[in-house]
């Protein structure tokens, strides 16, 4: 056998004529073995990822659908801050009234007149008067919730008290409410009914925005009108006066606080549970100086009336910060609130 150019290991045979031909040797042998194919994946991929795309903004309309139903309140942005701290309406008292009200006085919140919005250093350090909240959170067993403030925080470390909110420019009461439920005790509100009657209503709210388990609250006044709170702090703190008027609301829960799922907020140091009747006690037998409103160097106490826009920045003291719940104005404020309840 020999091999012919092109053709492969032959043999060789002459026929009749004598003329030389040629026969392929049979034999098996192996297929020459392709190089594997590389598979074109790009339309897969395409197809994949439009898939990706079309599930993702089929799912952004089902929630911009749905949620608005779903959800009838958005907290505020945290955006309403300004050098100073939180942007406050602030306000003047009408005409009506000559004189500024006593401390713990109701005041009408219709009646007041609007000097536009400040942050709340400015409030604080000119005495311009504000609005807010004090709740009163009650679990299904009567018991009543107090948070501790941790050490680091500028206004009375350490000193127990109600959860407090300032209200935000421009936000309703109901809305500082539910924010402050939200950012405080970590619950996100749903689906709330409007006011039935003077400042009472319902929210779903949902434990640490947990849209899985929900419960249902009540939340009332508890008194008709806000309350006209005024504090002066004096030369020891730049003579900063403290004018709110101030809602005070309750909010029922309809479990034990064991069984509900709280998220306090990063300044609450520690929280505790108590009886109506306890928290009475408590209240009344704070203050480690005894001293009232008033009977500071200075102060002559809430029941100085002088005359209303006179003189927005005097100089009085309401005595130094003591006791668990920081001073006596801010618990008188607080058993106005029980004395309701009890």
């Amino acid at each position: 056998g020999i091999v012919l150019p092109g053709r492969g290991p032959t043999k060789i045979k002459w026929n009749n004529t004598s003329t030389l031909t040629t026969m392929p040797l049979s034999f098996s042998r192996s297929p020459l073995r392709r190089a594997p194919q590389r598979r074109n994946t790009a339309p897969l991929l395409l197809g994949l990822s439009i898939l990706l795309l079309v599930i993702y903004y089929a799912r952004r309309k089902i929630i911009d659908i749905d949620t608005p139903q779903l959800r009838k309140y958005e907290v505020p942005s945290s955006s309403n801050h300004a050098q100073g701290g939180e942007l406050l309406n602030v306000y003047e008292l009408p005409p009506s009234h000559a004189t500024e009200p006593a401390h713990l006085t109701p005041v009408d919140p219709t009646t007041l007149v609007p000097k536009g919005t400040h942050p709340i250093d400015v409030a604080h350090r000119n005495g311009y008067l504000h609005t807010g909240h004090i709740l009163y959170i009650m679990d299904d067993s009567g018991s009543l919730l107090f948070l501790q403030r941790t050490p680091g925080v500028v206004t009375c470390p350490s000193t127990w008290s109600l959860l407090g909110e300032h209200a935000n420019a421009n936000e309703s009461p109901r809305e500082t409410v539910l924010r402050a439920l939200e950012e405080e005790l970590g619950f996100v509100g749903l689906n709330f009914d409007d006011f039935k009657n003077a400042g009472a209503f319902t929210a779903e709210l949902h434990p640490s925005h947990n849209l899985k388990n929900s419960l249902t609250v009540t939340i009332n006044t508890v008194t008709d009108l806000p309350l006209y709170y005024i504090r002066h702090y004096g030369p020891r703190n730049d003579n900063r006066i403290d004018r709110q008027l101030t809602y005070l609301w309750v909010v029922n829960f309809p479990k034990k606080h064991a069984e509900i799922d709280w998220k306090f907020d990063d300044e609450v140091a520690d929280h505790k549970w108590v009886t109506l009747e306890e928290a009475a006690s408590w209240l009344s037998g704070d203050g480690r100086n005894g001293k009232e409103d008033g009977e500071a160097k200075g102060g002559t106490g809430s029941d100085s009336a002088k005359e209303y826009g006179s003189d927005w920045k005097e100089v009085k003291d309401d005595g130094p910060d003591e006791g668990e719940f920081c001073h006596h104005t801010i618990r008188s404020l607080y058993e106005v609130g029980l004395s309701h309840m009890i």
